[in-house]
């Protein structure tokens, strides 16, 4: 089930409406909540509820087990190997078995092997780590194991993040339901303003957006320089108002349920670094990675030669999280390279950390283009498309531009630009949500107006389902 259908809609509208009276009998409310989470998923594929109802069992029983036995490192490494075992198999077994295969032909060796014929589970990539995150914490002592199942279940399924996220870490999930889940009015301003906004940036701009991205990248080679480069400026914006969107309204989904989910965006294309960037872009991923591997790796504790083996290690993976592609290998390996070289060389660059307007500027532009250049392979369907874009890019010429065509959507993502720079500095979300005059209302149906008047008639799916 999509967030952007009206089936989804009416789903909410029904789970809200019985959520609120059900807070006085705690254990129901669960069960419901639960029982609407499974039916969310269940609507993908059922029978790949298996896989999330194993996950839960194994990793809830392990959780309750590790204080009592002698070696709880032997129980964390079976959680690691179960839950990332699943991930490799319907995720990376095809890739490799491809790679296989590939390398076997250019040796000219005489086997092949035959893919396995497997759909990808939606948002295995999330719930895998969120439940992870449960029985690493119990081993590290940082959460104490959860005796309620219902509780884990819940934290595990709940439907406004399993499919695409925000990585809300178990013991998150956990306090918000053993805390206050009343839902003030202006938590509901809050949500409304989440929701309609989210909704505006997938509908009016993510979806518009990709009638420029998918046409050049798709088909690389019969496109030149300009149309090239407006593609690429162009799914910058697509997939941060696409992902940025889909978790607005699961936050806003969320609170209205009376869970407080944490921030997963902030601007980040008003980023001074990549470092920055990442503090910026899809945060629960980026405390995830850093917390449950990159400080396991060693983090910045062993000397530099291991730091930097320690960010370019952490990014391949991260990479390699969202696909099973040279692509996402690449564009890991580039914001690795990227961040070691940060903190090598920049750090000792005093002119570059001025804090002159214009120096601030320069920095946002060279880390946006830095993002950017990342971006064709993360885009790109395979390693020889992303080759062929940047072959556009390096052959400009004048002669393939059409000022009177392009105008517009140059001019889109220029105001989408600005917005972020102005967004870090305004916090608008924020502040309509906190004010107590008729912004609220104009913002809202403005929101509302602009979705009538520019969504498309056929929205797309969000581009992290394929994660």
């Amino acid at each position: 089930m999509l967030f952007n259908s009206f089936q989804f809609v009416v789903f909410f509208v029904v789970v809200l409406a019985l959520n609120q009276p059900l807070k006085r009998w705690p254990v129901a409310q669960k069960l419901m909540l639960l029982a609407a989470s499974y039916w969310f998923y269940g609507q993908w594929q059922w029978h790949y509820l298996l896989l999330v109802w194993f996950s839960t069992i194994v990793d809830y029983l392990i959780g309750l087990r590790m204080p009592r036995t002698a070696h709880p490192r032997r129980l964390v490494t079976l959680s690691v190997i179960v839950n990332l075992g699943f991930l490799a198999i319907f995720k990376y077994a095809n890739w490799l078995i491809d790679t296989a295969n590939s390398g076997a032909a250019a040796l000219g060796a005489g086997f092949h092997i035959t893919p396995i014929d497997l759909l990808l589970p939606v948002g295995i990539s999330f719930y895998t780590f969120q439940s992870l995150s449960y029985t690493i914490d119990v081993y590290r002592g940082a959460l104490p194991p959860r005796r309620n199942l219902l509780d884990y279940a819940l934290a595990v399924a709940f439907f406004p993040q399993i499919e695409a996220g925000p990585i809300v870490r178990a013991r998150e999930f956990l306090a918000e339901l053993d805390g206050d889940q009343r839902v003030g009015f202006g938590d509901v301003k809050r949500a409304l303003v989440l929701i309609a906004f989210g909704y505006a940036k997938k509908l009016v701009f993510a979806d518009n957006l990709a009638r420029l991205v998918d046409p050049v990248f798709d088909h690389p080679a019969g496109h030149g320089f300009w149309d090239s480069l407006l593609a690429v400026y162009a799914f910058a914006f697509q997939i941060y108002c696409d992902f940025s969107g889909y978790t607005d309204i699961a936050i806003g989904c969320a609170l209205l349920l009376g869970i407080r989910f944490p921030q997963n965006f902030d601007y980040p294309y008003a980023a001074q670094s990549i470092q920055d960037f990442w503090r910026r872009w899809h945060m629960t991923l980026s405390r995830w990675l850093r917390d449950y591997l990159y400080i396991p790796l060693g983090g910045n504790r062993k000397g530099r030669a291991r730091t930097y083996a320690n960010l370019m290690a952490t990014m391949l993976l991260g990479g390699l999280w969202h696909g099973a592609s040279w692509n996402f290998v690449a564009w890991g390996g580039l914001h690795g390279a990227y961040l070691a070289f940060e903190r090598a060389a920049l750090g000792r660059w005093r002119w570059w950390n001025a804090t002159h307007p214009a120096a601030q500027l320069l920095r946002v532009l060279v880390t946006f283009h830095l993002t950017c250049l990342a971006w064709i392979f993360f885009r790109s369907h395979h390693f020889p498309h992303a080759l062929a874009m940047l072959a556009n890019l390096s052959h400009p010429s004048l002669a393939s531009f059409d000022v009177v065509a392009d105008r517009g959507p140059a001019l889109l993502v220029g105001t989408l630009f600005l917005a972020q720079l102005l967004g870090a500095r305004l916090h608008y979300k924020e502040r309509i949500a906190a004010s107590r005059g008729p912004l609220f209302a104009v913002a809202i149906a403005a929101a509302i107006a602009a979705m009538i008047l520019f969504a498309p008639v056929a929205s797309a799916p969000f581009i992290y389902f394929q994660f």
